[in-house]
């Protein structure tokens, strides 16, 4: 007759083993309850992240709990899926393994920590890894629960259910919960409504100043650090960008090096950006290709900001410098013998200043 009013949602594990009323003695109105395989929003993301924001924002829980459990025959399953595929089997033939199969990525997360391939130690150490893992999820993709637990009006703890002993281990918040902070999406990845056509830029899409260009690249570059992209283009995307024409909203001068693919650390789409590299991000031996591609893009194409992004550990640069440094020692100086050498003679000025 007067309704609920539990003070606390526990996102648990739909093993019979763990039945979450009777772990913590709760009574009927206590707790606000829900279960999976696996503890986990992978494949449930609306209904677990939905769920728990009406669990806080309208029964006014204040605690969000999530638990694991020791032995649990998800996480083995992901486990020896993830053990599986490092020998190349990735089929999948139902529900069951397409969940197992994305589970695994908590395997490999744990995996990552030491290189043990134990598949008891593996998978007991995915269990907490994969507690962690749904705490990350609720707090990259609610703004809801993200703002609550911000604001300190609700906490998000994690802990593990001992099957053997009954007790649980309280694992307290996220060790990454101030950067998770930082998101700026609002709701899962499957949630997204979107028409098709006006998630890229052409010809008809308004012009985007300098300043906007900018904020667009760096809420980009956080989405990829978080690990949470945009969902990928369509066949219509792709078709509008054929038909309608290119409105890049900035140009960039990269470098060619295989590990800072520009559209990628700025989680850009088809379209997005018009995108200049070579190796070393530089204009020397390459002034007109370069300079002349960039003033068609700002010119022709009404882009309002370029941008030159160097990158750490850059190969080009390392070489330069090495070179810079033997032409100091050398008593005459070598001509190049191939290209490669020239472009470094030629960028070894950034070394010397």
């Amino acid at each position: 007759e007067e309704g609920q009013a539990p003070f606390a949602a526990i996102l648990g594990c739909a093993d019979s083993r763990a039945p979450l009323e009777k772990v913590f003695d709760a009574l009927p109105g206590d707790i606000f309850v829900l279960r999976n395989a696996g503890n986990t929003c992978t494949h449930a993301e609306g209904s677990m992240v939905g769920s728990l924001e009406f669990a806080t924002g309208k029964l006014g829980s204040r605690l969000i709990l999530v638990l694991g459990h020791t032995s649990c025959g998800a996480i083995n399953g992901a486990t020896q899926t993830y053990l599986s595929k490092k020998d190349g089997d990735t089929s999948v033939s139902s529900a069951l393994e397409g969940l197992l199969r994305d589970l695994m990525e908590v395997a490999e997360i744990a995996a990552s920590e030491d290189d043990s391939t134990d598949f008891d130690t593996l998978s007991k150490r995915a269990v907490k890894t994969n507690v962690f893992h749904t705490m990350e999820f609720l707090l990259k993709y609610s703004k809801t629960i993200r703002d609550l637990v911000s604001s300190g009006q609700v906490d998000l703890q994690g802990g593990i259910y001992n099957l053997e002993t009954g007790q649980v281990d309280f694992l307290g918040q996220h060790p990454d919960q101030e950067f998770l902070f930082g998101s700026k999406l609002e709701l899962p990845p499957s949630m997204f409504k979107q028409d098709n056509t006006t998630f890229v830029r052409t010809t008809e899409s308004s012009a985007i100043s300098p300043f906007e260009a900018l904020k667009i690249l760096e809420e980009g570059n956080k989405r990829f650090v978080l690990g949470a992209p945009k969902i990928a283009a369509t066949q219509d995307m792709r078709k509008a960008l054929v038909d309608k024409g290119q409105a890049p909203h900035a140009a960039i001068v990269g470098c060619s090096d295989s590990r800072a693919p520009i559209e990628t650390v700025f989680d850009a789409m088809p379209g997005d950006l018009f995108v200049l590299r070579n190796a070393g991000n530089t204009c020397t031996h390459a002034e007109g290709s370069i300079v002349g591609s960039l003033e068609f893009c700002v010119g022709k194409l009404g882009s309002r900001l370029i941008l030159v992004m160097g990158h750490t550990a850059c190969g080009a640069i390392n070489g330069a410098t090495a070179t810079y440094l033997a032409d100091k020692t050398a008593v005459t100086r070598a001509e190049p013998t191939c290209a490669l050498e020239g472009l470094l003679f030629g960028l070894t000025k950034v070394a010397q200043d």
